[in-house]
C-alpha cells in the first residue's frame, strides 16, 4: 500500500505546483498588459498619466488567497520589468521604478487589510477613509524609491521628484482602487437604464466644458455631474466613472488638452486637486450605500416580527391583499393556514416568558423551513402563525400543513433552564381553487378549521375547501 500512497502524494505535489505556476504565469500576465497599457499613457513624460497596474496588484493581493505574497510580488516584478523592457525603459531605471511599485502596491494591500469587510468593500464612509489613508501610505512609500528614479528626469532634485511620484500615484490609486474594491463577482447589475441617463449625460457635457473653458477653475466642472451619478448609480459604476474622468484629466494634462495655467511644481497641485475630485463622489456612492441599507434595515425591522423573523400582523395583511389581487386576476388557487401552539400558555407558566419565546421562535423556525419561497408567513397573534400558500393545489397545501405539525411535534426546545420542551400545533387549512375570497375571509375559514383541530384533540390539521358557490360574487 505504501508505493500507492507515495504515488498519490507525488501526483498531488505535481497538480499543486502545476497550479502554483499557472497563477504565477497569470498574475505577470496581467500586470504585464496593465503596465504596458500604462506606459502607454506617458508620450510627453516619464510618468504614466494613468498607471492601472499597481491597482491591478492591490486586488491581486486582497483577493488571492491560494499563493503566498511573496510569490505574488515576484511575479508582479516579472511582469513590471518585461512591460519595461517591451517600452524600451533603461534597465537601472526599470529596476528601481519596479520596487517602488511593489512597494507602494504591497502598503496599499497591507493597509486595506487592516479594515473590515464592510470597509474593503466600500459600503461605508469609513472604508473611503481607510482607502484615503491606504493610498496617502502607498504613495509616500513608494514614492521613496521612485522619487530616487525621478530625480534624474525632472528638474530640482530628490524632493521634486518624490513630490511628482506621490501626486501622480496618489491620483491613480483613489481613481483606480475603488474599481478593484467594488467589481461584483457575478458581474455589473445594470438597474433602470432610464434613471441613469440623464446624471451620465450631465457628466459628458461637463467634462466636455472643462476641455473647452480655458481656466484652471475647469477642473472641477464635473464635480456636481460626479455626485449626481453617486447618488443615482450602483457604487461601482460611479467608481467606473470617477476613473474614467481621472484618467481623461491627467491624460488630458499630459497633452496639454486642459487649459489649467500650470507648469513645473503647480503640476503636482492639479495632480492632488484631482485625486480630491475623484475622492469626492466615492465618499458619497459610499454614503449613499449605507443610507440604503440602513433603509432595508429599518424597513425589515417595520415588517418582521422581532422575536420570531415573520412578517408583523400589517405587514402580512398588506403583503396578502397585493398577492390576493394577482391570485384573482390568474384564477390561480390559494391555501390559508393558521398554526396555533397547543397549551402554549401551560409552557409560558411553567417556565416564564424567556422559556415561551425560545418555543415560539423554535416553531417560527421550523415553518419556514418546512414552506416555499413566495410563500407568505406572518405572526398575527402571541403563539398563532398565519401563512399564503398562493398557486399551490388542495394535496399540495394539506402536505405542507402535514408536513409543519409533523416537524414541530419532533422538536426538542432546550431552554435556558436545561430543560427539554416539547410542543405541537394545531393547523387550520383553508382552501380556494380560484383564489376569490378575501385573504380576511380564508383566514377567518382557517380559523375556525383550526379550532375543530383544537376540539378533535389538537396536534393535527383540519381541512376547509371553498365550495364554488360561495365563491360567487368576490
Amino acid at each position: 500500500m505504501a508505493p500507492i500512497f507515495a504515488a498519490s502524494a507525488s501526483k498531488r505535489l505535481i497538480d499543486a505546483l502545476r497550479q502554483h505556476t499557472r497563477q504565477i504565469i497569470l498574475i505577470a500576465a496581467l500586470v504585464f498588459v496593465a503596465a504596458l497599457l500604462g506606459s502607454l499613457s506617458r508620450p510627453t513624460g516619464f510618468l504614466a498619466a494613468f498607471w492601472p497596474a499597481n491597482a491591478v496588484l492591490v486586488g491581486i493581493l486582497l483577493r488571492n488567497v491560494l499563493l503566498s505574497r511573496i510569490s505574488i510580488l515576484l511575479a508582479a516584478a516579472a511582469g513590471y520589468m518585461a512591460a519595461a523592457i517591451a517600452v524600451g525603459d533603461q534597465l537601472g531605471l526599470a529596476w528601481l521604478m519596479t520596487l517602488a511599485n511593489i512597494i507602494g502596491a504591497a502598503t496599499v494591500a497591507v493597509m486595506l487589510r487592516t479594515g473590515s469587510d464592510q470597509d474593503r468593500s466600500l459600503s461605508r464612509p469609513q472604508g473611503v477613509v481607510v482607502l484615503l489613508v491606504a493610498s496617502i501610505a502607498g504613495s509616500a512609500s513608494g514614492a521613496v524609491p521612485g522619487g530616487a528614479a525621478m530625480a534624474g528626469l525632472v528638474s530640482g532634485g530628490y524632493f521634486d521628484g518624490w513630490s511628482a511620484w506621490f501626486a501622480a500615484e496618489l491620483v491613480n490609486y483613489l481613481a483606480l482602487i475603488p474599481v478593484v474594491l467594488t467589481w461584483p463577482a457575478a458581474g455589473i447589475q445594470i438597474g433602470r437604464p432610464g434613471a441613469q441617463v440623464a446624471p451620465i449625460a450631465a457628466l459628458v457635457v461637463a467634462v466636455a466644458l472643462s476641455l473647452i473653458v480655458p481656466h484652471s477653475v475647469a477642473i472641477v466642472f464635473p464635480v456636481p455631474a460626479l455626485i449626481w451619478c453617486a447618488l443615482s448609480l450602483p457604487m461601482v459604476a460611479t467608481s467606473i466613472l470617477v476613473m474614467l474622468y481621472a484618467g481623461l484629466a491627467m491624460l488630458g494634462l499630459k497633452l496639454g488638452f486642459f487649459a489649467y495655467g500650470v507648469s513645473g511644481a503647480s503640476t503636482m497641485a492639479v495632480h492632488l486637486g484631482i485625486a480630491l475630485v475623484a475622492l469626492g463622489p466615492v465618499m458619497v456612492a459610499s454614503a449613499n450605500v449605507e443610507r440604503r441599507r440602513q433603509m432595508d434595515r429599518l424597513l425589515r425591522l417595520a415588517q418582521h416580527d422581532e422575536l420570531t423573523d415573520a412578517l408583523t400582523r400589517g405587514a402580512f395583511t398588506e403583503k396578502s391583499r397585493l398577492l390576493r389581487e394577482a391570485l384573482v386576476a390568474e384564477q390561480a388557487p390559494v391555501a390559508v393556514l393558521l398554526v396555533d401552539a397547543d397549551h402554549f400558555k401551560q409552557i409560558n407558566d411553567t417556565h416564564g416568558h424567556a422559556g415561551g419565546d425560545r418555543v415560539l421562535v423554535a416553531v417560527a423556525a421550523a415553518i419556514k423551513a418546512s414552506i416555499r419561497q413566495g410563500d407568505l408567513f406572518g405572526r398575527i397573534g402571541g403563539e398563532e402563525f398565519a401563512l399564503v400558500l398562493p398557486r399551490i393545489s388542495l394535496r399540495e397545501a394539506a402536505a405542507v400543513a402535514e408536513r409543519i405539525r409533523h416537524t414541530v411535534e419532533n422538536l426538542a426546545v432546550v431552554l435556558d433552564s436545561d430543560d427539554v420542551q416539547s410542543v405541537t400545533v394545531s393547523v387550520g387549512l383553508a382552501f380556494s381553487a380560484t383564489g376569490a375570497p378575501p385573504i380576511t375571509e380564508m383566514i377567518s375559514l382557517a380559523d375556525r378549521a383550526m379550532y375543530d383541530a383544537k376540539r378533535a384533540g389538537r396536534n393535527r390539521v383540519e381541512v376547509y375547501q371553498v365550495p364554488p358557490r360561495e365563491m360567487q360574487g368576490y
